[in-house]
């Protein structure tokens, strides 16, 4: 069958890709980008669900295409060191916490609910490795990571609300070290993000044997493509040639600083 150009082509899958390793090359060499790099994320984010929210009022999207869009979703993280998590004191601190909880919240009724009411296809529908579906296993991994992911985002919102209140109007200014702060765990989890969503947004696509979808010679996938690679080359130029590649940074395992 022929697959939805608008939300996973050839183009809008590169650009993401690079948009993800532009996220991860930020919070390891030009951590004083992550709260730009977040927002330029956030639009991105919301661009592609309330594309996902609006297909599927209209009921012209499949199962296996939600979860195409979930994985595609799943990039770098957008800190390494923590910060910005919990910020609430911009409208886009503010608006990444909602979009985690609706995104969450409608992870919740796709697998519970709304993944019984999509439009069906000739061929099983699969969505992991392994040829999985949604009848077996990765359904109620699904629902788990839902619920994890909505309670811990309302925790967070409480926490930024509760902690914005006593302090007046947010988090004061920190020290900040002269040297980058890098979290080994956190290095690693965000590195496997990325090659988790990459592999397993490609290898959907390929399972379901969906065509039409890696057509570059489109002005939307072009564009895409373009703005991505801009970002990523934007940010590889300065740190070659700015010689950040080797920069002294502070390595910290579980908070604890190793150097």
């Amino acid at each position: 069958m022929d697959g939805d150009t608008d939300f996973y082509g050839i183009g809008i899958r590169l650009g993401l890709y690079a948009q993800s390793l532009t996220t991860l090359l930020v919070t390891l060499f030009a951590q004083e980008e992550e709260a730009v790099n977040r927002t330029i994320n956030l639009l991105l984010q919301l661009a592609i669900f309330a594309g996902t929210l609006l297909s599927t009022h209209a009921g012209t999207i499949h199962a296996f295409e939600v979860i195409i869009v979930f994985w595609i979703l799943a990039g770098a993280l957008s800190s390494l060191t923590g910060s910005g998590i919990t910020d609430i004191n911009s409208f886009s601190g503010t608006c990444r916490l909602l979009f985690y909880a609706a995104l969450s919240t409608y992870g919740c009724w796709f697998f519970f609910v709304g993944q019984d009411t999509m439009q069906g296809t000739p061929c099983m529908q699969i969505v992991f490795f392994g040829k999985s579906t949604l009848d077996g296993w990765f359904k109620t991994f699904g629902k788990v990571t839902s619920i994890i992911s909505l309670v811990i985002i309302i925790g967070l919102l409480a926490w930024a609300a509760t902690t914005y209140i006593k302090k007046g109007g947010g988090e004061k200014s920190r020290y900040r070290s002269r040297r980058p702060q890098t979290e080994i765990t956190l290095m690693l989890l965000s590195l496997a993000m990325v090659v988790l969503s990459i592999i397993s947004t490609e290898y959907v696509i390929r399972a379901n044997n969906l065509s039409g979808v890696d057509d570059i010679f489109d002005v939307g996938q072009v564009l895409a493509f373009l703005v991505g690679l801009f970002q990523l080359l934007n940010l590889l130029i300065p740190i070659f040639f700015k010689h950040r590649l080797w920069e002294p940074r502070c390595w910290l395992l579980f908070g604890y600083h190793l150097t």
